[in-house]
């Protein structure tokens, strides 16, 4: 059996994402989804929004997307710009990964705040995947005991040497203009072919409804109700059946991991 984690990321970036997402959680297929807790009303709308979806939370560890960080700005300079705000995008991050640790540890603790208990962790931008920031992600996945995000094939001996559970791939390809049935079923065939028998795969998506606030937050806004609408479709639930597709949790990941 082919298992699959369909994970949505972006919950709390404004409240349609969070509609949506919730949606394609209690109607369509996603397992799970990973909340930004440094966006402009980020706090109220995933402390209200995750009641609906509870146990399927993680924490989507940010340093790009011109949020707020959580601690001052002037205790983690390299990690903001002069308003005091993490920096747009990825090619502006020059962090000090011992500033980084510090403040994602803090971005842990405002979700626990806000009554949410992550169940693994990835993050915004794929940020994380930086060569100096990969390790403190991995600290904080150990410290926290959680099951982590895996996008590239030469993070996994790494992941499996230091204990840290994780699917063996993170599909990040069902993007932008294949956001559609036929796209997601061609990057699932191929995740599968490579990842070989009994993987667990993560699928990463980003279904939402576009309101006023994504426009001005986000390049990436009509695709969103794209997928939202392949995500909440019989027909996908019907095809990955066909595949002989499993959709599992978090849950299992980090038992495999023990």
């Amino acid at each position: 059996m082919k298992k699959l984690i369909i994970n949505a990321d972006d919950f709390g970036l404004t409240e349609g994402v969070c509609r949506g997402i919730v949606e394609a959680i209690t109607k369509g297929l996603v397992c799970s989804t990973t909340a930004m807790v440094c966006m402009p009303l980020s706090a109220e709308r995933i402390a209200r929004w995750a009641r609906r979806i509870p146990g399927k939370v993680g924490l989507h560890l940010q340093l790009t997307g011109e949020g707020e960080p959580c601690l001052p700005p002037e205790e983690i300079p390299s990690l903001v710009t002069a308003k005091g705000r993490f920096p747009r995008h990825p090619s502006q991050v020059r962090a000090e990964p011992d500033q980084a640790a510090r403040e994602w540890r803090a971005q842990v603790a405002r979700l626990r705040e806000l009554g949410v208990e992550p169940n693994h962790l990835d993050s915004h931008h794929h940020v994380h995947q930086r060569p100096e920031l990969f390790p403190v992600f991995v600290e904080l996945a150990l410290e926290l005991g959680l099951p982590a995000r895996n996008e590239e094939p030469r993070h996994d001996a790494l992941l499996n040497a230091r204990g840290v559970p994780h699917p063996r791939a993170c599909l990040i390809t069902w993007y932008g203009a294949n956001t559609n049935l036929e796209g997601m079923l061609a990057c699932l065939e191929k995740g599968f072919a490579r990842a070989g028998d009994g993987a667990v795969l993560e699928l990463m998506c980003h279904p939402g409804l576009v309101d006023y606030e994504l426009e001005s937050l986000s390049t990436y806004c009509a695709p969103r109700q794209a997928e939202l609408a392949v995500l909440t479709a019989s027909r996908t639930a019907q095809a990955l059946a066909a595949m002989g597709v499993e959709l599992t949790g978090w849950s299992e990941v980090a038992h495999k991991g023990k």
